[in-house]
């Protein structure tokens, strides 16, 4: 196709694009992003293919390809089908090692979708490359894969060029200084690391934790009860913190430093759907505070209200709108290198949220479980994905074997579930 039918990047798109390239520089397919729900029963898979058919008919970005243009990057329409892909679980045969199969290849289209069947039911792999669109958006998509009234979903403009266009130039620039010096002291604290290695060959490997229903409420108030009802992404960093400091960190360094995004959509928008709509904000601690746990959630509790107070969650869209003229190898360097040198983040790490179906299920059949996947760069080599299936609460780490040890990293997550449900105040 000509390359008039592009679509241009939107900052946060580019963001990722960046991430994307880090990680297929050492050899790894690219920041491809997974939610895999298990299934009661196999749904219509001629029904899902003519929905796939539609997606690309009603959003033709879902099958394009990444070109550059000047120093911009679009994604330039193909018009390619998307091919619901089927696999088959043998007999005693595991699913997740067909999930990791497919999500450890190198992929040509920018989403796919698979069915893996087992003897009864199965799992369905919606799998992404992170600049088509976030996870809010996959769960988007899958509500429209769905849906009865697919006529419904329509596309919209970049939330984030949106809300800079509401802007003056002196308060973009305002915000770009008030980023550029929280940045600055992110980059002051070395974070300590899971793992240091950079070189290759990487596999991805999955743990999952699901808590049943109990553990979830438990788990909820005593987020609220630490670092209140907006806040509980900050009880699971805490945790997390607490976890791996008292494990003891593969690279000691002084601290710790976990980005989280936030996204712009409106709670249970159903648009846009493809593209970044999200920004970028810092829980930060040292390994002292990260010892005390009330101390420590009361500190990142007043970090993320400093944060808001000051308008630092919006600081970053100007910061992302110049980073869109930088190269991919010189952003990543702003991205991801401390002052000295080191990784910025300890641990990728996203709060997806609800992702329930309900009564409803997905195209009628009851969803009884789901996982997270995505790649990340080496280091920090771990990812940590949290979501909520019908009130029920699923940590999914994703980590690349071999520079992550095996055996610490389950002594982390064996950490991680004790202090979710820690009620003391040491």
């Amino acid at each position: 196709m000509k390359d008039t039918l592009s679509l241009l990047f939107n900052p946060a798109d580019y963001f990722t694009y960046v991430l994307d390239q880090e990680i297929r520089r050492i050899g790894m397919p690219g920041s491809y992003c997974g939610f895999a729900l298990e299934l009661a029963d196999q749904p219509d898979l001629a029904y899902l293919q003519q929905r796939l058919d539609l997606l690309v008919e009603l959003f033709p970005k879902a099958s394009a390809r990444i070109v550059r243009q000047g120093k911009r990057y679009a994604w330039v329409l193909t018009g390619q089908r998307i091919m619901l892909e089927r696999h088959q679980c043998g007999q005693g045969e595991d699913t997740q090692r067909i999930l990791l199969d497919i999500f450890n290849r190198q992929n040509s289209l920018p989403l796919t979708l698979h069915w893996i069947a087992r003897e009864t039911g199965g799992t369905l792999l919606l799998d992404w490359n992170h600049p088509l669109l976030d996870a809010r958006g996959a769960k988007i998509v899958l509500d429209f894969l769905a849906s009865d009234r697919p006529e419904s979903f329509k596309e919209s403009p970049s939330l984030i060029e949106a809300k800079l266009a509401q802007w003056s130039f002196w308060k973009k620039f305002r915000l770009f200084l008030k980023a550029k010096r929280h940045n600055s002291v992110a980059n002051s604290l070395d974070s300590c690391l899971p793992t240091e290695a950079e070189q290759g060959p990487q596999t991805l490997r999955l743990k999952v934790r699901r808590f049943n229903e109990e553990e979830s409420r438990e788990i909820a108030r005593l987020a609220r009860q630490h670092t209140g009802v907006a806040g509980r992404t900050l009880y699971y960093i805490g945790c997390f913190m607490r976890a791996m400091e008292q494990v003891g960190p593969p690279i000691a360094k002084e601290g710790y430093c976990i980005p989280y995004a936030f996204n712009l959509r409106r709670q249970n928008a159903p648009t846009p759907v493809l593209g970044n709509h999200v920004g970028c904000l810092f829980a930060r601690a040292t390994r002292a505070q990260a010892l005390a746990r009330k101390g420590l959630f009361a500190h990142l509790l007043a970090q993320y209200q400093q944060t808001i107070r000051e308008e630092l969650d919006l600081a970053y869209l100007p910061l992302m709108w110049l980073g869109q003229w930088l190269s991919p190898a010189g952003y990543a360097k702003t991205l991801r290198k401390q002052h000295s040198g080191g990784e910025l983040s300890s641990l990728w790490f996203s709060d997806i949220g609800d992702l329930a179906w309900g009564k409803k299920g997905f195209l009628g059949i009851p969803v009884t479980g789901m996982s997270l996947l995505c790649w990340m760069t080496a280091p920090p080599g771990l990812a940590l994905l949290v979501g909520q299936l019908d009130g029920r609460l699923t940590l999914s780490y994703s980590y690349l074997d071999p520079a992550v040890d095996e055996i610490w990293l389950d002594s982390v997550i064996k950490r991680m579930d004790t202090e979710l449900l820690e009620s003391g105040e040491a």
